[in-house]
């Protein structure tokens, strides 16, 4: 049962385990604590961004505004965070308020504008990001070295990046999406039309999809200013394609209505280790991004095939 819920996301871990291998192959130090660690906080942005991604690609759309998101969250949080406690905590709700803030925007956009996802989040892409380089005109900025710590640091093998991305998905994405809300989210991606007629509040659903996306990439705003303990209005920008790439790969389906937590998540890990890997392969980099692209091709094109298989099966066995 559990092996045929997880089935769209069995490419994804099997993709990640080669590499690991592969990786470890190159550089055997990467599985001790310290490779360990490096490898979590590598990989934790992109899944949180994928997180946040894949909530809307869910009701069938995509939100191309995630990066400015992140690096919005990551501006506000590397200006304004203090060094006592109390203003740390206050700038964390500032940022998730911002994020959350920045998602309702698009979703009333999409929603009650009646504009397409793709047409709305990249127009807002431009004002999210102008207004995080209004507030961080040039790199720079800092945070209190307890919060980097607590938040990408490790005890022993077990990085405390993978504790911030459990509890993530534990206490915030997980029990929405499997309420009435999460039920609301997947029939809308799946069927609009059916969901209406069910009594689903389709406008209602988009707007707490794209507000939980803004929360999630906030997030990963907020993890990506631990790592970097600074600020840089335009370090989100790769995390858009990224977590696009990482939701289809994870095996969630564009289309809406398809799409579990752990597929992306594995996938947002392959995609950021595969510079390292690259860089361990001792190709030069000139060409990294080359590989890259191209790497990204292949899996993108052979997960949307085995995601296209997998549904079309499940269509059989329903009819």
């Amino acid at each position: 049962m559990i092996l045929r819920r997880y089935k769209s996301s069995l490419l994804a871990i099997l993709a990640l385990i080669l590499l690991l291998g592969y990786y470890w192959y190159k550089q055997p130090l990467i599985l001790s604590p310290f490779g360990f660690r490096l490898l979590a906080n590598q990989g934790t942005t992109l899944a949180l961004a994928a997180l946040a991604q894949l909530t809307v690609v869910l009701t069938g759309g995509v939100d191309l505004s995630v990066g400015a998101i992140v690096g919005l969250a990551n501006a506000i949080a590397a200006t304004y965070m203090g060094d006592s406690p109390f203003s740390v905590v206050t700038v964390v709700l500032l940022t998730l308020g911002a994020g959350a803030g920045a998602g309702l925007i698009n979703g009333v956009l999409v929603a009650y504008g009646r504009i397409q996802p793709i047409i709305v989040t990249l127009a807002t892409l431009y004002i999210y990001s102008g207004f995080a380089l209004l507030i961080r005109p040039q790199p720079g900025g800092s945070v209190p070295s307890y919060y980097a710590t607590t938040l990408t640091g490790s005890w022993g093998y077990l990085p405390y990046s993978l504790i911030v991305l459990l509890v993530v998905t534990l206490l915030f994405r997980l029990p929405i999406m499997r309420s009435r809300l999460g039920t609301a989210i997947y029939a809308v991606g799946d069927n609009p039309g059916g969901a209406h007629m069910s009594g689903i509040k389709v406008n209602r659903t988009l707007v707490s999809a794209y507000v939980i996306g803004g929360v999630l990439a906030a997030c990963a705003g907020l993890f990506l200013t631990a790592q970097t303990t600074s600020g840089d209005a335009t370090i989100g920008t790769a995390y858009t394609l990224n977590s696009v790439a990482a939701v289809v790969f994870g095996g969630a389906i564009l289309g809406g209505g398809r799409g579990l937590a752990l597929g992306p998540i594995i996938a947002a890990f392959f995609i950021s280790i595969i510079i390292s890997v690259l860089f361990a392969a001792g190709v030069s980099s000139f060409y990294q991004s080359v590989f890259q692209g191209g790497i990204l091709i292949f899996v993108l094109m052979f997960g949307n095939a085995w995601t296209l298989r997998v549904r079309n099966r499940l269509s059989v066995l329903r009819s």
